[in-house]
């Protein structure tokens, strides 16, 4: 009896995990691991892939920059995610141009702030890449690899956005990957924040190896063009960046150095509150300004 019922319990375990992995995890064009999913089992050879944090799958609204245009942005992603994903997008036969946005704190890693588990546990058997990539930054436990298991505490993290994209709550909109807030930021929350931000002091660095790791992109891949750009920042959010001016160097650095590199600064475009969710993030007004600035640099430069 007790035989019977443990294979039970482990029959019913792994179709629940087949049916989750198949329709939420991977196949759900709002769940973050769908990313994953794109450039790892799918091909789309005229596509022009946009990465970066959670300020560029909130700024870069794909319509208003070209037809061909997905956000791969999401939560955190600092350098180490983007590289992880770069290498996926890579090994492909393009020569589409790769957008990357960039800010003050993208070459900072913390393994336990920028890599969020439920964006790569579908993939933990399944790619090597992605399962060295979380063993290296010490963050995958013996119950990551069981089927069935494996979602403990992350089923939320996949049902909570396809549900409310479903049912039409909140006051996100959904579109080639980015996440836009249809709403302008309360006055008086953006007020708070940015009293909070006046008080930090930030900085940009890039250390040796993250450098040496970048350039190593972009000098073995001539036939794509990187995009380097700076979305547009909440002024209170640029005032707390001490060396800013490190930052533009290092890309415009970059630009002259490499006839495969472009960038761009567009951080002080938006200047006005009814732009931004929040002082870091844009709303989707302020994402459909920013993305048909940015087409028209991107036209200004031949490549559109």
């Amino acid at each position: 009896m007790v035989t019977w019922l443990a294979a039970s319990i482990i029959c019913v375990s792994l179709i629940l995990d087949f049916t989750f992995t198949t329709y939420f995890t991977k196949t759900a064009t709002v769940a973050t691991s769908n990313k994953i999913y794109r450039l790892t089992d799918q091909n789309h050879l005229n596509e022009i892939t946009i990465f970066g944090s959670s300020r560029a799958e909130k700024a870069y609204y794909c319509d208003s920059i070209n037809a061909n245009c997905y956000n791969y942005g999401f939560p955190n992603q600092n350098f180490e995610v983007s590289a992880l994903l770069l290498e996926f997008e890579l090994k492909k036969e393009k020569n589409t141009p790769i957008i990357i946005d960039i800010h003050h704190d993208y070459f900072q890693h913390d393994a336990y702030t920028n890599i969020n588990l439920a964006t790569y546990l579908p993939f933990v058997n399944s790619n090597t890449t992605v399962t060295n990539f979380l063993n290296t930054n010490n963050r995958l436990l013996p119950y990551h690899y069981v089927p069935g298991a494996r979602y403990f505490g992350s089923y939320s993290s996949y049902i909570e956005p396809l549900v409310g994209n479903k049912l039409g709550l909140g006051n996100a909109h959904y579109l080639k990957g980015g996440i836009f807030d249809t709403k302008i930021g309360a006055s008086r929350s953006i007020e708070k924040r940015i009293a909070n931000r006046k008080s930090k002091s930030l900085t940009f660095e890039i250390p040796a190896e993250k450098d040496s790791l970048l350039r190593s992109l972009i000098t073995a891949h001539t036939n794509r063009n990187f995009i380097f750009v700076i979305s547009p920042y909440h002024y209170s959010a640029k005032s707390t960046i001490t060396n800013w001016e490190t930052m533009l160097s290092y890309f415009t650095m970059l630009e002259t150095k490499y006839p495969n590199v472009i960038f761009i600064d567009l951080s002080s475009l938006l200047t006005d509150d009814k732009y931004f969710k929040d002082t870091v993030h844009l709303n989707e007004s302020g994402a459909q300004v920013f993305s048909l600035a940015l087409r028209l640099s991107l036209i200004e430069t031949g490549l559109f």
